[in-house]
């Protein structure tokens, strides 16, 4: 398949296979839709606009695209989601059966038309409607002198998509919808630029940040102004005023593109921390969350490091785990007693939690220690989190936390890895 291609979409839905073993891959009796939503898209990177996996194809027939040609497929499969989580099971039939509701979603919220060839002037196919639809959703139309994060970010806001396709799916008007994504994503931008002033200095990259967003916003001239105006009058977060609805699922995208944005130089100061905390409070987000949404950003940098060009070296991964580490111990630390008598049921889950700490378990490791811990997840609500992105990096952790629970053995041989 070549998605920079004419035809990419029908060839997608010839090959698409095992589908449906990915779409059971989070339990839907202990995560909300939105929550499960946010599972499936958080490691893909689309809500940050650097594509590292897609959701229902192999990872390996991405070799040789381009990173624009992996974005679209991954906006395609980000709206098939919407759908399967409305519609519950699917089969391929119906799957294209949804691309005229794609197709209707753009063109009546007018977030973007299709465009017709030069060469022909009949009517397109709703296939032909998409791939231009698409094609143009991902494109960013503009130039950046700063070259450390726009030669990897495309359109950062194609998330919001996303959001505003699920509020579609609920039958909200589309002429508020267009308003609303307008509002919502001037407010995101200004967010991205209260974010990047609420430290000590300026730096390179929490501009650049702005730079893509602002682009990736597609604002009107009034609303780029004010963007602008925003950044350079240096406004803090008490100039927005968040007068929209929010979702549980627009609410985690706006505090992490705020940790993003802070933590663009892999470093967040204490006045950044005291903003993330005040935004955490605006938008009515538990503590819980907060943490949460800073270790799915270090767990997929971790994963995503070798692609990602700011960070390949060997000191900023280790700063990556240690901020990790501290925030696993404040969310699990606060179940501690509980969770130790639940795992201590567990041997086998105990044995693999262990070995985590010498080698890397294999994926079938991975998927028995996950599905132990969605049983566990039922008695300590905390536990969902291991279900979540960067879950399975974290494991252990558990050790550190409650190091007593399993043998002398296991315990000896972390402390000599750790001197090492």
């Amino acid at each position: 398949m070549s998605p920079g291609k004419r035809g990419w979409i029908k060839k997608y839905f010839s090959i698409l296979v095992n589908y449906k073993e990915n779409l059971n891959r989070y339990p839907g009796a202990l995560l909300s839709p939105e929550e499960l939503f946010y599972a499936y898209l958080q490691p893909t990177g689309i809500m940050y606009g650097f594509p590292a996996n897609l959701l229902f194809l192999d990872a390996k027939i991405m070799k040789g695209w381009s990173k624009d040609e992996t974005f679209r497929v991954l906006l395609l499969e980000g709206l098939i989601l919407v759908d399967h989580l409305k519609k519950g099971e699917f089969d391929i039939e119906s799957l294209e059966a949804s691309l005229g509701r794609f197709v209707e979603f753009y063109e009546k919220t007018q977030i973007e038309r299709s465009k017709k060839s030069w060469l022909n002037f009949k009517d397109a196919t709703v296939y032909e409607k998409l791939e231009s639809i698409i094609n143009q959703r991902i494109d960013i139309k503009t130039s950046f002198s700063n070259k450390l994060w726009t030669t990897y970010l495309y359109n950062s806001l194609i998330f919001h998509d996303l959001i505003l396709y699920d509020e579609y799916h609920k039958g909200h008007d589309t002429h508020r919808i267009k308003i609303k994504r307008e509002v919502v994503a001037l407010e995101l931008v200004k967010v991205v630029a209260a974010a990047a002033h609420s430290g000590y200095e300026i730096k390179e990259p929490e501009k650049a940040i702005f730079d893509v967003f602002l682009a990736s916003a597609d604002l009107s001239k009034s609303g780029r102004d004010q963007a602008r105006d925003f950044w350079d009058q240096k406004k803090t977060l008490d100039d927005i005023d968040f007068k929209f609805d929010r979702s549980w699922a627009l609410n985690r995208y706006i505090l992490e593109l705020a940790v993003l944005t802070v933590w663009g130089d892999r470093q967040v100061n204490e006045a950044e921390h005291q903003f993330l905390n005040d935004l955490t409070e605006r938008l009515g987000i538990a503590e819980e969350e907060k943490d949460a949404s800073f270790i799915a950003i270090q767990s997929f940098v971790m994963k995503n490091h070798e692609a990602v060009p700011y960070l390949t070296g060997k000191k900023d991964s280790t700063l990556l785990m240690d901020g990790a580490t501290e925030r696993w111990r404040n969310i699990l630390g606060r179940n501690k007693e509980k969770l130790a008598t639940e795992l201590k049921d567990s041997k086998e889950l105990l044995a693999l939690i262990a070995k985590s700490t010498t080698e890397e378990l294999t994926k079938e490791e991975k998927e028995k220690a996950k599905n132990q811990l969605k049983d566990l997840a039922r008695t300590i609500p905390s536990l969902t989190l291991f279900m979540l992105p960067g879950g399975s990096l974290l494991l252990p952790i558990i050790l550190k936390i409650i190091p007593d629970l399993v043998p002398t053995a296991f315990r000896n041989n972390q402390i000599d890895d750790e001197e090492e």
